[in-house]
């Protein structure tokens, strides 16, 4: 009986003084826990609500009753204080630690000369939201067919903004992929890629001879061809001729050249029924030019010497049907026919005749 009272009255401070006092012996009478940093006024402390994982506050399955329960989540670089809102039936965000960002990369700009042998160099600003000092940077240079980045290639990595042109990019555009690096916080930064600059040209300032420019191989009657002159020198063009070798046979068809052409300068020889927006741009006309895409042109001497040539002699086949060649930046004369120096457009199209940028 006496175990019995005791008990009974061991109980009464809960039940009627229902306050709780941490680093207190007197809490207040407002709260039912009050929680004090200090017990002596010497060493001090704070509340450390309870840290869980993602999987770890979700599997607390709280109810409408929980209203208010907090955890402190840690998850990744998430870190927030969380109540459970049981109305909604939702964990809502209290506060949440800022976090740091990584550097960025804006700008790309590549400078210099694209020509082989040169040495091109990538500029960019760097930014940080939190100043974090720059670091190593890296740099991926690439190389591709044309200005989209057709076939792009990598052809170096390393932590240098420079990158010295080779053979290999003779006729091909560049890019660089900017990895912005800090040296504190987080790093690094998103990958950004340049746009692509182009096409590299040959280191030659000049060409070894006249060379065919152009080959316009349009509807109907509707032939050009161009003749560039980036020899250093005024070329007298009655010391060559075009040939015209039908279906890919000899014996060819010539057609004369006359006039002096200028360093510098093309010349248009065209089929008299040509009917395109370059018209304004023919020097000469021959019906003899009426080539079809398995006939070979050919540009030679007076004294049958080739010089440039489209098409292969002897070979009957559609190579250049229905389209516009025009031959790559730095790419002049050369008497075996590649397809791989000349950039293909639709038929009909004429908008450079008249100009060439070697």
């Amino acid at each position: 009986m006496f175990k019995q009272i005791s008990f009974f009255f061991l109980l009464i401070p809960f039940v009627f003084f229902a306050q709780v006092g941490i680093n207190t012996t007197t809490p207040s009478t407002a709260s039912v826990l009050d929680v004090n940093s200090s017990n002596d006024g010497i060493n001090f402390g704070g509340f450390m609500p309870p840290r869980v994982s993602l999987s770890e506050r979700n599997s607390i399955n709280p109810t409408a009753s929980d209203d208010g329960l907090m955890v402190f989540l840690i998850e990744g670089t998430t870190r927030c204080v969380q109540l459970w809102n049981g109305v909604d039936s939702t964990w809502d965000n209290v506060y949440c630690m800022p976090v740091n960002q990584a550097p960025v990369a804006n700008n790309l700009l590549i400078s210099g000369t694209f020509q082989v042998g040169e040495i091109i160099t990538v500029n960019f600003d760097y930014t940080d939201a939190e100043n974090d000092p720059t670091g190593a940077h890296t740099y991926i240079w690439y190389r591709a067919d044309d200005a989209s980045g057709t076939n792009q290639t990598q052809i170096q990595s390393s932590t240098s903004n420079t990158y010295t042109l080779t053979l290999n990019e003779l006729n091909k555009f560049i890019a660089v992929e900017v990895t912005p690096v800090a040296t504190s916080g987080t790093s690094p930064g998103v990958p950004v890629l340049s746009i692509y600059y182009g096409p590299i040209i040959n280191p030659s300032a000049t060409a070894s001879d006249l060379f065919i420019s152009e080959y316009v191989e349009g509807g109907s009657n509707r032939k050009l061809i161009e003749i560039a002159n980036f020899t250093g020198a005024n070329i007298d063009l009655s010391n060559y001729k075009l040939r015209k070798y039908v279906s890919g046979s000899a014996p060819p068809t010539d057609i004369l050249l006359a006039g002096i052409l200028l360093e510098g300068d093309v010349y248009v020889v065209a089929n008299p029924s040509t009917s395109l927006p370059c018209n304004s741009n023919i020097d000469q006309t021959d019906f003899n030019l009426n080539f079809n895409g398995n006939d070979v042109v050919e540009l030679s001497t007076i004294a049958n010497v080739s010089i440039d040539i489209i098409g292969v002699i002897g070979v009957d086949n559609n190579f250049a049907e229905n389209i516009t060649l025009r031959k790559k930046t730095g790419v002049g004369p050369n008497t075996t026919y590649n397809v791989g120096d000349y950039d293909s457009y639709p038929q009909d199209t004429c908008n450079d005749i008249g100009s060439h940028t070697y």
